[in-house]
């Protein structure tokens, strides 16, 4: 059996924009199929027969901004083009399906801007923008809000924003958008991205800045913790980049750019709270995303700057090296699909 994977990658030279991979669930061998044109496709989602792409730049096709893409997919994985709408923010950097597959929401990095958009029949409508403005302590990475994720919180549908420049998770009523609180983070942290757990009323937030990780209660707001994602002697520059959980929730998973690693923990499901269990080298330098596959086998971490997804197999919730790699431009998201098999 084999597992579909979707690449998500930087327009640099010799870049496709999407790949589609193939991996062998027996050895965790990943092989490229396809690849499809598109410029920055740097995160991506499925949804209900979808892929949607943000289309991460400050101007896309003459309008300010970036650029949002929703294709429909083949029974092999293929893609086909359906729309490609501008965004009205510039960097859009994540993409968020509604559960009912109506809505898509796109945070823009570079200048606060959330953006909605309808879907039917998986197109895009025009965006309609929600500026979130703010600042805090980071004078160059924290002068503008800069939202940085959105997810659907299980269970009652709020939909969640880290804004990295304003140091805070703000939530939304998804029927009309209006204020649903906040949880606030130490001044300086530079929230990321967030991962909730379906079975427990606990959600983690990895911090970019501060490269530490915040548990947490969503519907209380109250705080259970905060973890380094580091080991304690080091003294180099590095920020975090992605946060995931394993398919049994049971581990969780967060990338640090600059030490090059992949830190993991063990989750009390009891408490939220969490155990480093290793912090582990990601085979690679910038690790910006990784995945792990739906069987919980094996971590693929896709390190941007030296053009590799590096591939691990899951030993008692740690990675360890299998030796094998994949080479790629610039990789940035890695999106398993499994229904694709």
């Amino acid at each position: 059996m084999k597992y579909k994977a979707y690449i998500g990658t930087y327009s640099i030279p010799n870049s496709k924009g999407i790949y589609l991979t193939e991996a062998d669930t027996e050895t965790g061998a990943l092989t490229i199929l396809d690849s499809w044109q598109a410029e920055n496709p740097s995160y991506l989602s499925v949804s209900d027969g979808y892929l949607f792409a943000v289309l991460e730049c400050d101007e896309f096709e003459g309008t300010y901004g970036g650029g949002a893409a929703s294709y429909a997919i083949g029974r092999d994985g293929s893609l086909s083009l359906l729309s490609v709408r501008p965004t009205g923010g510039t960097s859009p950097c994540h993409v968020c399906p509604a559960p009912d597959g109506k809505k898509l929401y796109v945070p823009n990095y570079g200048d606060g801007v959330l953006s909605v958009f309808d879907v039917k029949d998986g197109k895009l409508s025009e965006a309609s923008l929600i500026k979130y403005n703010g600042s805090d302590l980071n004078e160059v990475q924290q002068k503008r809000s800069h939202l940085h994720c959105a997810v659907i919180e299980p269970g009652n549908g709020r939909l969640c924003v880290a804004a990295l420049g304003i140091d805070r998770v703000v939530f939304f009523n998804t029927a009309d958008m209006s204020a649903a609180g906040e949880f606030a983070v130490k001044s300086g942290s530079g929230p990321r991205h967030i991962v909730f757990s379906e079975h427990t009323p606990y959600a983690w937030m990895v911090c970019e800045l501060s490269s530490e990780i915040y548990a947490f209660e969503p519907r209380s707001g109250k705080q259970i913790g905060v973890y380094s994602t580091l080991p304690c002697d080091f003294t180099g520059k590095s920020t975090c980049a992605a946060i995931k959980l394993s398919p049994d929730e049971k581990r969780l998973y967060a990338s640090n750019r600059g030490h090059d690693s992949i830190a993991c923990y063990d989750i009390d499901t009891e408490t939220g709270k969490l155990t480093l269990l290793a912090i582990c080298s990601a085979g690679g330098k910038t690790p910006r995303d990784f995945a792990i596959s739906p069987d919980g086998k094996f971590l693929y971490a896709a390190n941007q700057d030296t053009d590799n997804i590096n591939i691990f197999a899951m030993e008692n919730g740690v990675p360890v090296e299998t030796g094998l790699s994949l080479d790629i431009p610039s990789p940035v998201c890695v999106l398993f699909n499994d229904q694709l098999k």
